[in-house]
C-alpha cells in the first residue's frame, strides 16, 4: 500500500540484521523474522535504520536486506519503509531508486552526516532525492547523529518546496513535538515507546519499535490503548519507563548503542530466530549476560515485558 500522512501510524518493527558466524547475512532467518512480525500484526516493517546497521553494509548487502524484507512483507500485505541514508546525495538517490523499483511503500532519510549542512543545503538534498523518485513518500529520520536536526525554520523551508514529507522519526521533547504539529499538522511523528502514551494528545502516532518483537501482543495492545485513550496505556508506558531506568540507562553509560540494545530486546523472549546478538565491529556486541540482565530487570520492574511468546510465533 502507498503510505500517506493519513495511514502512517502504529508499531513498526525495526528488525536487526542477522549476521552469521562468517559475518554474512543469514537471509533465511531474516525472512522468517519478517514473516513473524508481519503475521503477529505489526503495522509495518522498517529496515536500514540504526538497528538495521545501514552504516555497516556494502551496497550489495543493503540491496539483499531490502529485497528480502520487501518480498516477505508484500506477500503478507504489510507496508514497508527502507532507510536510504548515505553520506552523499547520489548514493542516497541510488538507494531510493532501487527501493522504489522493488516496491517499498516509503523511504526514510537522515541528512548526510559527515559534514554539517546549512538549511539551504538540507532542503536542496531533499529536493534532489524527491525529484529522482517522484511521489515516493519520505519520512525524516530526525537524529542528532546526522549533525542536522530538524528545526521549525527548516521544516517551514521544506514545506515551501512541496517535498512529500509524510512523517518524522524522532523529536527532542514535548515542546518540539507541539511546534512541529502546529507547523505541519499532516506530518505523523514517531517517538520512543515509553513516550507514546504521554505524547499522543500532542500528535505522536507511533514508534519504530524493538519491543514489538520482544513482546508483540503487549505492544500492539499498548498502541490500541493509546488510540482509545485512558489510563491503561499510561500504566504500560510507566512500566516501559522503569525498564529504561533500570536497564537502558546503566548500559548506555557503558557505551551500548541502539543496535546493541535492540538485539538484546530481540533475544530476550524467543519471538525472533537466528543469530540475533552479532553486530558489526567496531561497535560493541551484546552478550547473553546482557540478555540475562534485561530478564532480571524485567522480572523486578515490569514482568509483562517477558510475557510468553511461543504461542504467537507464526508457522512458516
Amino acid at each position: 500500500m502507498t503510505l500517506t500522512s493519513e495511514n502512517l501510524k502504529g508499531m513498526w518493527a525495526g528488525l536487526p540484521v542477522p549476521w552469521n558466524n562468517q559475518d554474512q547475512l543469514d537471509e533465511r532467518a531474516l525472512r522468517e523474522n519478517v514473516r513473524r512480525v508481519c503475521n503477529i500484526g505489526a503495522h509495518g516493517v522498517y529496515t536500514h535504520g540504526t538497528t538495521g546497521e545501514f552504516y555497516a553494509q556494502t551496497f550489495e548487502e543493503w540491496q539483499q536486506v531490502a529485497q528480502a524484507t520487501i518480498e516477505e512483507c508484500r506477500k503478507l500485505g504489510t507496508p514497508t519503509q527502507v532507510g536510504c541514508t548515505a553520506l552523499w546525495t547520489s548514493e542516497v538517490i541510488r538507494k531510493a531508486i532501487f527501493a522504489q523499483e522493488i516496491g517499498t511503500d516509503g523511504i526514510q532519510l537522515a541528512f548526510p552526516f559527515w559534514l554539517s549542512l546549512t538549511d539551504s543545503e538540507a532542503v536542496k538534498f531533499l529536493k534532489d532525492v524527491s525529484s529522482a523518485v517522484p511521489e515516493m513518500p519520505i519520512i525524516l529520520y530526525n537524529t542528532a547523529r546526522s549533525k542536522k536536526p530538524l528545526t521549525p525554520g527548516l521544516l517551514k523551508c521544506i514545506l515551501k518546496e512541496d517535498i512529500p514529507i509524510i512523517g518524522c522519526k524522532g523529536v527532542g521533547n514535548e515542546e518540539e513535538l507541539r511546534i512541529f504539529q502546529e507547523i505541519a499538522p499532516q506530518m505523523k511523528i514517531f517517538v520512543g515507546e515509553p513516550q507514546l502514551a504521554e505524547w499522543w494528545e500532542l500528535g505522536a502516532r507511533g514508534s519504530y519499535s524493538a519491543l514489538i518483537y520482544t513482546c508483540p501482543r503487549l505492544m500492539l495492545r499498548y498502541f490500541d490503548l493509546c488510540e482509545k485513550g485512558g489510563s491503561k496505556a499510561n500504566q504500560i508506558a510507566d512500566g516501559l519507563k522503569r525498564i529504561h531506568s533500570s536497564f537502558v540507562k546503566p548500559l548506555a553509560k557503558e557505551g551500548f548503542t541502539d543496535t546493541a540494545f535492540d538485539r538484546v530486546f530481540a533475544a530476550a523472549t524467543g519471538f525472533l530466530t537466528g543469530p540475533l546478538l552479532s553486530s558489526r565491529p567496531p561497535y560493541r556486541m551484546p552478550t547473553m549476560e546482557d540478555v540475562d540482565f534485561l530478564r532480571r530487570c524485567s522480572n523486578e520492574v515490569f514482568p509483562e515485558l517477558l510475557e510468553k511468546t511461543k504461542d504467537v510465533v507464526a508457522v512458516s
